[in-house]
């Protein structure tokens, strides 16, 4: 009995050890480690999957890469190995092993024997007496340095993230105080809810070592507290329906910009009519948000002669039931015109399939619902030359509302602009959505005499309180950029309509539309005050914009702190939307997360920089 087990572990030994490409276990080398400190953990349950390898090089011989054996059935090892098998199937192995943690991984010093037979068996982890090996800090070792602090907090050693932000982003989606300890019952519930979601995820062909970011994106769409009620079967059943959120996270695929020079010829047309709904979270009446889109739906309407059906005042709370309205009475199409509305349309997305989704929004990384927004860097930088024609002192002040995808590319493209035409010019950053915000009499005395306030069509603020490029101290509107919605939703109806939409698809990406200058969708209206000469500037600088002659990243740019950075061509579109450096002529910072007002914060935890786009 003993050595037929062995003979069965010993094929897997030796297929693990053809497939994985590598002969033996995985040694830890101490003398090659850079340690800050060594310290002894106690006696622990050791997740098996996060056993990587042993510490004795003599014993990494003896098993395949996942621990399995690889001796000859003739040998000492293998009647050894058969005899603790006998062991624990009858009595079961009790004695803890020993081990050396380092990086989140476990290496063992003594017991390598027992975790093979337990690995084996399908064991889900084995008691060890631990010591934890901690590398100095380094930008490469951060995201360990994480890990620390997460399993100070928590006592968890089993959900490993490789990246930085992973467990910031998981305290957040179990809604627990990061600084707060978790009660023994808060342990229980998690530890339930994670090995009941990782027994599904690996059911359905997930990879171990992707555990923890499967859960993110299931809590990110369904929420921890309603998963902790849930049954296996329900498990299956919605991580079945999420599955290209998942490989997008697997695969790392990110988010597709998509622009009009990624318009594919369509090979099948549309059949039938369609039909769109807008979910609007506030009203047309109290905020120029929603009355921007509402102005695009009706241009869509006209133009298309399609219908359609508006949904106003729509929390995320009660976006589900208004969802579910919309689709019973025949929408095939629903625009979410919100992005706090993400999460609800996600969900919509996996339980109505033949339905499609789209969330205005830039970044997000689910597949199941396409993003769309405009694209206003390149209007900032026309605003820019603008008020950097016109300043006299070149001392402009620009007041920004939420760091989000974008906004600190419109920013930046605002100053360089501005110093396109003036190389004086220099650019005050303030931010409108923290807690403490600068006034516009002290920007006054400061010598500021243009604001350029942007973003005053965001989906928290009713008033449009003097848009765009202003005189300080006076009602004199300058010029503005203006987002064509209507645009927006006529083209991407259009898609639908002529087959482009199918093709706009990227496998796992998420399928973001983010159109600007060039296809209509923005542009900037400029006041009569505006002299002859700088209209004709501006003309001659929105051509090269959108004919590509001009780009305003590309070439060399300097940085706050004199950083300078060389681009062999324009930037691409990707980095442009992820942008977090602020460029040498603008005075500020990008502010924290604790720095935000409670509607900045509910935004940023949405499409915020840093979500990974």
């Amino acid at each position: 009995m003993s050595l037929s087990t062995y003979r069965k572990a010993l094929r897997l030994g030796l297929k693990d050890r053809k497939s994985a490409g590598s002969d033996t276990l995985a040694t830890l080398d101490e003398n090659k480690l850079d340690l800050a400190y060594r310290e002894p953990l106690g006696l622990l349950d050791i997740p098996m999957d996060l056993i990587a390898g042993t510490l004795t090089e003599g014993r990494a011989v003896s098993f395949s890469p996942n621990f399995f054996p690889i001796m000859e059935e003739s040998s000492e090892f293998a009647t050894k190995w058969a005899a603790l098998s006998e062991t624990h199937l009858r009595e079961g192995i009790r004695d803890p092993i020993k081990a050396v943690e380092y990086l989140g991984r476990y290496y063992v010093v003594e017991g390598n024997k027992r975790v093979s037979v337990l690995k084996f068996f399908g064991a889900v982890s084995i008691p060890g007496s631990v010591t934890r090996y901690v590398p100095k800090r380094t930008p490469e070792t951060e995201a360990y340095y994480e890990y620390l602090d997460f399993y100070r907090a928590t006592g968890i050693n089993y959900v490993i993230f490789d990246r930085t932000g992973g467990y910031p982003e998981l305290l957040k989606a179990v809604a627990h105080d990061p600084a707060a300890p978790w009660s023994a019952d808060d342990l229980q519930a998690f530890r339930t809810l994670y090995y009941m979601f990782r027994e599904a995820y690996l059911r359905q062909g997930g990879l171990p070592d992707r555990v923890a970011e499967a859960l993110l994106v299931y809590l990110d769409v369904f929420g921890y507290q309603e998963s902790l009620r849930k049954l296996p079967r329900e498990l299956d059943s919605e991580l079945s329906r999420l599955r290209l959120e998942l490989l997008n996270r697997q695969e790392r695929a990110g988010v597709a910009l998509l622009t009009d020079d990624d318009a594919k010829i369509p090979l099948l047309h549309f059949s039938g009519e369609v039909i769109a709904a807008f979910i609007n979270d506030r009203t047309a009446h109290e905020s120029a948000w929603a009355y921007a889109h509402e102005l695009g739906r009706r241009d869509l309407e006209a133009a298309l002669q399609v219908e359609t059906r508006s949904y106003e005042g729509i929390s995320a709370a009660n976006a589900a039931d208004a969802i579910e309205q919309a689709v019973s009475s025949g929408a095939n199409v629903v625009f979410l015109t919100s992005p706090q509305l993400w999460q609800a349309g996600v969900k919509a997305a996996l339980a109505y399939p033949q339905v499609k989704f789209l969330n205005c929004s830039l970044g997000m990384d689910y597949p199941s619902v396409r993003s769309y927004y405009a694209r206003t860097y390149e209007a900032q930088y026309l605003l820019g030359a603008v008020a950097g024609a016109l300043t006299e002192n070149g001392r402009i002040n620009y007041i920004a509302d939420v760091p989000l995808y974008g906004t600190t590319a419109d920013i930046n493209a605002f100053a360089l602009g501005a110093r396109f035409v003036n190389p004086r010019a220099e650019v005050s950053l303030e931010w409108s959505q923290m807690e403490a915000t600068g006034s516009r009499s002290r920007l006054s005395d400061a010598g500021v005499t243009y604001i350029a306030e942007m973003d005053r069509l965001s989906p928290y603020d009713a008033q449009a309180r003097q848009p765009g490029l202003y005189l300080a101290g006076g009602a004199h509107n300058i010029g503005m950029p203006l987002c064509h919605w209507g645009e927006i939703y006529i083209k991407i109806v259009r898609r639908i309509l002529d087959g482009s939409w199918k093709n706009d698809s990227r496998g796992a990406s998420a399928v973001n539309y983010w159109w600007g200058l060039d296809s209509g969708a923005v542009n900037i209206v400029l006041s009569r005050r505006v002299p002859q000469g700088t209209r004709q500037l501006t003309d001659l600088l929105r051509d090269a914009l959108c004919s590509g002659r001009l780009s305003p990243f590309s070439g060399e740019i300097r940085t706050q702190g004199g950083k300078t950075l060389r681009f062999a061509g324009p930037l691409p579109k990707r980095s442009i939307a992820a942008m977090d450096w602020l460029a040498e002529n603008v005075s500020g910072r990008i502010p924290t997360y604790e720095e935000l007002t409670d509607s900045g914060r509910e935004l940023v935890n949405v499409q915020g920089l840093g979500r990974g786009i």
